[in-house]
């Protein structure tokens, strides 16, 4: 693969294929910014270097099917050009891209900024839509860049059609998929022990992977402790038994819950539910769980339970949170247990989009050796025992 720092970018159109798809208010104003500071070291070396960026990305999920010029002006990407110019950087705005292709060799100081991708068909469309977006999309720059590390498990046509468009010395990565990388494969390869994962959110589905993944891990390598918490940890509270009343339980997971404690008691992996809730009629304890109530959080005995072991590890890896963080009566789980990590003397790497999101609420950013930008990147690479370069955004560079 070849990193931007061995590429030849003087006077070069260089395509950076960027993850800006940030959370935007109703009003259209930037709720968090730090996929924004991400992308700004492959900007500015670009930038430094003589070359020319068009910056592409993402917004949201606009389906574009039933329209011939699909718009939708809360996802378009104009709304990241006061963001960019009130940190000093010059944008030049193109919704069309044939036209797109003229101001491309103008003005190197000035950035080309494409409109959201997912507008056009040929980006999530069929194999034919996706060939001829790629040869317009081709015909705006000499060099490929991916730097949208959140979208390497993706197939969208700008992450892997467009790149087969340029020569493989034209291909090459940014300096956040480097980065990226070089942190995840420290909890990956060499975790400094006691190594302790934590897993939280309502999508239970998208941390099987990983899950079956520590069952298949050498004693080097595999965790020692296992936190599951938030919706998640309902089904595998109720694979043992327990009435979890109006919880969110994914019964076609049951069974999956079940074997994995087996298992994980079998490796020698010990796993921590939570013995507490937060309902809408005060704490209740797990055992004792009515059927008309429905938990939102972690309780107070969880989160004694949780923050104990958590000071006793030395590497500490997060995704999810505890509860409905954004709400201040189902708040205080995700808070606490992110505070207990940022102040430990863990090595400690946090990933998810509402994971990063509670952690820059709760202003603990600056604690964590590092926030991951990626969500399901992040949990496919970790759960995946293959080089970096197998991922589906990353194979052809």
């Amino acid at each position: 693969m070849n990193f931007i720092k061995n590429m030849d970018l003087k006077n070069k159109r260089v395509f950076l294929r960027a993850d800006l798809n940030i959370p935007i208010s109703q009003d259209g104003k930037i709720i968090e910014n730090y996929k924004l500071k991400q992308i700004l070291p492959t900007i500015n070396y670009i930038q430094e270097n003589g070359g020319k960026v068009i910056l592409a990305t993402h917004i949201g999920r606009p389906d574009p099917k039933e329209h011939t010029n699909f718009y939708d002006e809360t996802l378009s990407t104009k709304i990241l050009i006061p963001w960019f110019e009130e940190n000093g950087y010059e944008i030049k705005y193109k919704i069309d891209l044939i036209k797109a292709e003229n101001f491309s060799h103008e003005n190197f100081s000035k950035i080309l900024l494409l409109e959201n991708l997912r507008f056009y068909h040929g980006e999530k469309g069929n194999s034919l839509e996706r060939e001829n977006f790629a040869q317009i999309l081709k015909k705006l720059a000499d060099i490929y860049i991916n730097d949208a590390f959140a979208l390497i498990h993706r197939d969208d046509c700008s992450i892997n059609e467009l790149i087969l468009k340029f020569s493989p010395k034209d291909r090459g990565f940014g300096f956040l998929i480097d980065k990226e990388i070089k942190e995840l494969n420290k909890i990956k390869y060499n975790p400094e022990k006691p190594f302790l994962v934590i897993l939280g959110g309502n999508k239970l589905e998208t941390k099987i992977p990983l899950l079956e993944y520590f069952l298949d891990k050498d004693e080097k390598t595999k965790p020692n402790s296992i936190i599951i918490g938030g919706a998640i940890s309902y089904t595998f509270l109720a694979s043992q038994g327990f009435n979890m009343g109006q919880s969110i339980v994914d019964n076609t997971k049951i069974d999956f819950a079940k074997k994995f404690l087996e298992k994980a008691k079998e490796k020698d992996i010990k796993i921590l539910l939570p013995i507490d809730h937060v309902t809408i009629f005060g704490i209740q304890n797990t055992k004792n769980f009515q059927e008309n109530e429905s938990a939102i959080d972690i309780g107070p005995d969880s989160i004694k339970l949780f923050s104990d072991e958590i000071i006793k590890a030395k590497t500490i890896f997060i995704n999810g949170t505890m509860g409905i963080y954004m709400q201040p009566e189902s708040s205080t789980g995700s808070k606490e247990i992110l505070n207990t990590i940022a102040n430990s003397d863990s090595y400690k790497i946090a990933g998810g989009g509402d994971c990063i999101a509670a952690i820059n609420l709760f202003n603990l950013q600056d604690k964590f050796n590092f926030l991951s930008t990626g969500g399901g990147a992040t949990l496919d690479y970790l759960a995946k025992d293959v080089d970096a370069q197998e991922l589906p955004g990353l194979k052809n560079l």
